[in-house]
């Protein structure tokens, strides 16, 4: 209820306030939110030591390290693991030019429901539905820039080399799919950069733009 007293006004209930605002243009504030999270997202990872530099965010094989990481260092053999873990990380710092249009047409696509509760909701509210509704069409999107561009740099050989490496001292065989290792990690360490940013547009205004101030 909205009570006034001669010239004072107060809003009791904040319906005033969110009358302010259409659906539309809170569906506007979700996706402008998203574009500027990813925004920030792609300039921080895709570059020089976006990701190979940051220990979090590093492409370090680690499901296999126990395994096949191991018995490459067992029999002297840690130059192909240094060399494969390096490569990746360069390829895939170099993959913003391709991914970035990805990103942005599945944030243009998407279905938003309840933009007012992902508003007022969590600081990773906005992010967290979108890595639920995109994530299985983002990882079909990005297979392909990416395994270009894992043959073009011989990742896909080195990998052979690697496994062939490890197979000579291990009887136990491993199913492992590189690509979508890769793909799942670069969507992980994307989605990260965008919680980030999507605090920050929920807590300092200098983030915000003119469709972002719904988030005041």
């Amino acid at each position: 209820m909205l009570s006034c007293l001669f010239t004072s006004c107060k809003d009791e209930t904040g319906q005033y306030v969110e009358q302010l605002y259409t659906n539309s243009e809170k569906n506007r504030a979700v996706k402008a939110c998203l574009k500027v999270s990813a925004d920030s997202a792609v300039n921080h990872l895709f570059k020089h030591n976006g990701f190979y530099d940051m220990n979090d965010y590093r492409i370090d094989f680690s499901t296999i390290e126990n395994t096949v990481f191991d018995t490459l260092d067992k029999y002297g053999k840690s130059d192909l693991k240094d060399s494969l873990i390096l490569l990746t990380n360069r390829m895939v710092e170099g993959c913003g030019a391709q991914l970035t249009p990805l990103i942005k047409k599945a944030i243009d696509t998407l279905e938003i429901f309840d933009a007012e509760r992902l508003i007022k909701g969590a600081e990773n509210a906005i992010t967290r539905y979108f890595q639920l509704q995109s994530t299985s069409y983002l990882k079909n999107l990005f297979q392909s820039p990416i395994s270009i561009r894992m043959n073009v740099l011989g990742i896909n050989n080195l990998w052979n080399e690697v496994y062939k490496e490890y197979i000579k001292h291990s009887s136990t065989a491993l199913n492992f799919d590189v690509q979508n290792y890769v793909v799942e990690k670069v969507l992980f360490n994307i989605y990260n950069e965008m919680e980030i940013e999507e605090y920050l547009i929920r807590t300092d205004s200098t983030h915000r733009g003119s469709e972002l101030i719904i988030f005041k």
